[in-house]
C-alpha cells in the first residue's frame, strides 16, 4: 500500500468513524450513557434499509436511506421515552442504564436473527466504477461515503450550532441542573439526543452496508472502535470524537500498511492508553465525572 492509498484509506475510514462515535458521544455528553446498544443500533439500520429494498416496498437506495433516517429517529426517541427515562427516576441510574442498553443490544441481536434469519445481507452500491488518484483506483462509491459521511457531520455540527434546540442540547451537556432551571425540557432534550445518535449509527450502518455484509452481531466490531474513538477523543466531545475518528483512521491505515490488519486494533489501544496517561479525560474532553 502506497502513500496515496493509505491517504484514501484514512479519509474513507476516518469519515465513516466519524459518524459513528458521533453518535455515541453526543448521548454521552448530554445524558451520560454509555450506550452499549449503539452497534446493534448501527446493525439495526442496514436491516430497515435492507427490508425496505428487497423485503418490502422495493425502494432504490436513496429512498430506502432517507426513509430509513426517520424511522430511526423516532426509534432513538422511542427507546429514551420508554426504556431511559423511567431510569433517571432512581438512584445509580447511570449504571443500571448501561446494563440496559446492554440487554437492548442482545435484544436486538436476537429479534433481527429471528426476523431475517443468521444469514448475512448484503446492499449492492448505488454507484458503480472509479477513478484514479495518483495511480490508484478509488471507487465512486467510497468517494460518495466520505461525501455522505461529511455532510451529515456538518449537518450536525450546523444544527447543534445554530438552532434553539441544538444549543438546547449543548446546554445540557454543560450544566443539566442550570439548562433544566432556566425552564429547558430536559427529558426533550434526551430524546433529541438518543434520536439523533440512532440516525448516525444506522446511516453509518447502511452506508457501509455495501462495503461489509450486514448480519445480526455485526455491530459489535464498530461500537467498539466507537468506544475507543469516543475516550480517545474525550467523553462527550463531539470535535473530540471527530478529531479522534480521523487520527486513528489514519493510524490504522498506516499499520495495516506495515504490519497487517490484526495488528490495528491494538495499535488503536496503545495509542489510546498513551493519551489517557497523559491526558486523562482524552484529546477534547470536558466532563468531570
Amino acid at each position: 500500500m502506497n502513500i496515496v492509498e493509505i491517504l484514501i484509506s484514512g479519509t474513507t475510514q476516518g469519515a465513516v468513524y466519524c459518524v459513528i462515535a458521533m453518535g455515541l458521544s453526543l448521548v454521552y455528553g448530554t445524558s451520560r450513557i454509555l450506550n452499549f446498544a449503539h452497534g446493534a443500533l448501527y446493525t439495526l439500520g442496514g436491516y430497515i434499509a435492507w427490508f425496505l429494498m428487497y423485503g418490502g416496498p422495493g425502494l432504490s437506495f436513496g429512498l430506502a436511506f432517507a426513509a430509513s433516517l426517520p424511522l430511526l429517529f423516532c426509534i432513538g426517541v422511542a427507546l429514551e421515552a420508554g426504556i431511559i427515562r423511567p431510569l433517571r427516576r432512581h438512584t445509580n441510574w447511570q449504571v443500571n442504564a448501561i446494563m440496559v442498553t446492554l440487554g437492548l443490544a442482545f435484544v436486538i441481536e436476537n429479534g433481527l436473527q429471528l426476523l431475517f434469519g443468521p444469514k448475512t445481507k448484503t446492499i449492492p452500491a448505488f454507484i458503480e466504477g472509479g477513478v484514479s488518484i495518483g495511480g490508484t483506483t478509488v471507487s465512486l462509491y467510497k468517494i460518495a461515503l466520505v461525501g455522505i459521511s461529511v455532510l451529515l457531520v456538518v449537518l450536525l455540527e450546523l444544527f447543534l450550532a445554530r438552532t434553539r434546540a441544538g444549543k438546547s442540547v449543548q446546554a445540557v451537556s454543560q450544566d443539566l441542573q442550570a439548562a433544566a432551571q432556566v425552564g429547558i425540557n430536559v427529558n426533550r432534550v434526551f430524546g433529541l439526543a438518543l434520536g439523533l445518535s440512532v440516525v448516525l449509527t444506522g446511516a453509518a450502518g447502511i452506508l457501509l452496508a455495501p462495503v461489509f455484509q450486514i448480519s445480526p452481531t455485526g455491530g459489535w466490531s464498530p461500537f467498539l472502535k466507537a468506544f475507543v474513538i469516543v475516550v480517545f477523543g474525550g467523553l462527550g466531545s463531539t470535535r473530540g470524537a471527530m478529531l479522534a475518528a480521523f487520527i486513528l483512521a489514519f493510524l490504522e491505515a498506516i499499520v495495516v500498511a506495515s504490519v497487517g490488519p490484526g495488528w490495528a486494533m491494538p495499535a488503536w489501544l496503545i495509542v489510546l492508553m498513551i493519551v489517557l496517561m497523559t491526558r486523562p479525560k482524552g484529546l477534547l474532553g470536558v466532563w468531570e465525572n
